[in-house]
């Protein structure tokens, strides 16, 4: 039965509003109350991490392009940082859906398109439906990320620590093994990551007036001993302590080295042993990169780790307050290691160049040729 003239009179535009579409869409809708995200997260996750995905995507992508070039291919430390770019894209997709997206629809008030919706709004109910999936996906590409830049670190502190065992450690076929082992690890480390969350029910949401999808914790999740064994005690040690400490120890180790080297360099200068002293200073930038790498990975998550132990000491503001600022220095890591590759890598910039020529349909022979000639003989 229609509300009375007198009842309607007393009800707002909203509430008048939620009535219609309520009636318009039978018995059987579920009526919730849409809860907003906090202000600085808001805007931090939905506005700012935009242009920083969507930067971070193209970089990415340019890496995964050049570090699959047959040159490239050529040193096993560059497949790491194959990898290393596809699981960062990995992280920066997810998080586009997972934490940009549903904060952005709430901003720009997606909501109106509530009968005729627009792409922007499909996009916003797809990112609440595709949580479940792609935040499993997040968890695991961290996962890769974490475990290959440890990976990429004993590879070099084995190079440049133990010069005369890295022909036989360091072989193809054991390269491969380590990269396979830790992308198996990782997968089967998040595995239950991809059954703690779903969706629970389609809420109409008020005061927005919008059907959305409600995604709740699984039982899994809400497990006690799960949470007690995955959370407080294997995702703290495989994900910070672990991984964390081996690579504070490894990259000390390695920039010890690079300081002996340094003084190794400096009597070849004496001597002018041209050869000697150009491989010597290669290696020598090879292992500044990867250690400017590791650096800036430690730099980003040093705050992921620190949430995680506000987390277990319950102090719910912190981690209020914590949380958005993680997940985004977590994204600027993802984003960010073509600024490095740039800076200590001259076959990088080489391909660089070659590939952005290219896109801008410059002629690329005369390049590509330069490029090849600079690789076979070592130079760059």
């Amino acid at each position: 039965m229609p509300p009375t003239a007198e009842a309607t009179s007393n009800l707002t535009i909203a509430e008048i509003t939620t009535n219609f579409l309520l009636e318009n869409r039978g018995d059987n809708v579920v009526l919730c109350n849409y809860e907003f995200y906090e202000f600085t997260e808001k805007w931090l996750l939905g506005v700012f991490a935009l242009p920083l995905i969507f930067i971070g995507l193209l970089s990415n992508a340019m890496s995964i392009i050049i570090f699959s070039h047959r040159y490239m291919r050529q040193q096993p430390i560059n497949w790491y940082l194959l990898i290393l770019a596809i699981s960062d894209s990995v992280i920066l997709i997810s998080a586009f859906f997972v934490l940009s997206v549903p904060r952005f629809g709430e901003i720009i008030h997606f909501w109106d398109a509530t009968f005729v919706r627009s792409f922007l709004t499909d996009i916003v109910i797809f990112s609440y439906n595709a949580t479940p999936i792609m935040y499993a996906l997040m968890t695991t590409a961290q996962t890769v990320s974490v475990w290959m830049t440890v990976a990429m670190s004993l590879h070099r502190f084995v190079g440049v620590c133990l010069p005369f065992k890295a022909p036989t450690m360091l072989d193809t076929k054991n390269v491969k093994r380590l990269i396979g082992s830790v992308l198996i690890a990782s997968l089967m480390f998040n595995t239950t990551k991809f059954f703690e969350v779903y969706i629970s029910k389609i809420c109409f949401m008020t005061p927005i007036n919008v059907e959305l999808p409600v995604l709740s914790a699984t039982s899994l999740r809400q497990n006690e001993l799960y949470r007690k064994i995955f959370y407080e005690w294997a995702y703290t040690l495989i994900m910070f302590a672990i991984p964390f400490t081996i690579l504070f120890v490894v990259n000390s180790m390695v920039i010890i080295a690079i300081h002996r080297s340094r003084k190794i360099h400096a009597k070849l200068n004496v001597y002018d042993d041209g050869t000697r002293k150009q491989e010597l200073a290669k290696e020598i930038t090879t292992s500044v990169m990867l250690v400017a790498i590791v650096l800036a990975f430690m730099t980003c998550n040093t705050l992921a780790f620190v949430v995680n132990i506000v987390e277990k000491l319950e102090l719910h503001d912190l981690y209020i307050m914590f949380v958005p600022w993680s997940n985004m220095l977590v994204m600027t890591n993802a984003s960010i290691n073509i600024c490095i590759y740039c800076m200590f890598s001259d076959r990088y910039k080489q391909l660089l160049c070659y590939y952005t020529k290219f896109l801008c349909c410059q002629k690329k022979n005369e390049g590509f040729q330069l490029i090849a000639g600079n690789f076979m003989t070592g130079t760059g």
